[in-house]
């Protein structure tokens, strides 16, 4: 019995190995679905008013890179190049709600591939092209808005979010990967004439599917 668990374990690690991307250029495509959590800020402290809470987001990226062999393992640079849902959730004593922008991201994220693991750290910045807001207050009245990019440009201050990403992949066969992420978003973008300051921020969390070629 323990043989075949210590053969299959070698055929499993051998055959992953195989299918990583050791060296030279290649392209991620991948899509990451998970939760966003709104955080709000208010005068440069969390605000006790607008709480946070969660939304479901998603993406999908193209990850140009290049691999650099170091035999146990490899280096990889790719940039982080995509259309990314945001959404920035909150709860108050009398409503909740959300913020959402579709995006174009563009970053980099470096990566460490090690057998069939692959480990990115990165970073970027978000460019918000349209949007919209919802929110329904407890006594059951809702309401929801559509935003162009000039809407918005009309309603924030500072139109781009910048991030900080982590990435866990997993290599499957055929080059299909399978992993997780977490990212969090700044707190740049302010709302225009409001008293107090409300800056936007978040964290986001999710799983992530994708190719490799």
């Amino acid at each position: 019995m323990k043989k075949i668990v210590l053969i299959t374990s070698m055929l499993i690690i051998t055959i992953s190995s195989s299918l990583m991307a050791k060296s030279g250029f290649g392209v991620d495509l991948t899509v990451p679905l998970g939760a966003g959590i709104g955080i709000f800020y208010e005068d440069g402290k969390q605000s006790q008013t607008l709480k946070p809470d969660g939304g479901f987001e998603f993406g999908v990226y193209l990850r140009p890179n290049y691999y650099f062999d170091l035999a146990v393992l490899s280096l990889g640079l790719a940039l982080d190049l995509g259309y990314q849902r945001d959404v920035f959730a909150y709860k108050s004593d009398i409503s909740k709600g959300n913020a959402t922008f579709d995006s174009l991201s563009v970053g980099l994220m470096p990566k460490i591939d090690v057998l069939f693991l692959s480990i990115g750290v990165g970073a970027g910045v978000k460019f918000p092209l349209g949007g919209g807001s919802y929110s329904k207050e407890n006594s059951g009245g809702e309401q929801r808005y559509s935003y162009s990019l000039k809407d918005l440009q009309n309603q924030y201050n500072n139109l781009y979010i910048p991030y900080l990403k982590a990435t866990l992949d997993f290599l499957l066969l055929y080059n299909f990967t399978l992993g997780i992420y977490m990212s969090y978003d700044f707190p740049v973008m302010e709302y225009k004439d409001i008293s107090p300051k409300v800056k936007l921020g978040g964290f986001d969390i999710g799983g992530q599917i994708g190719i490799r070629f």
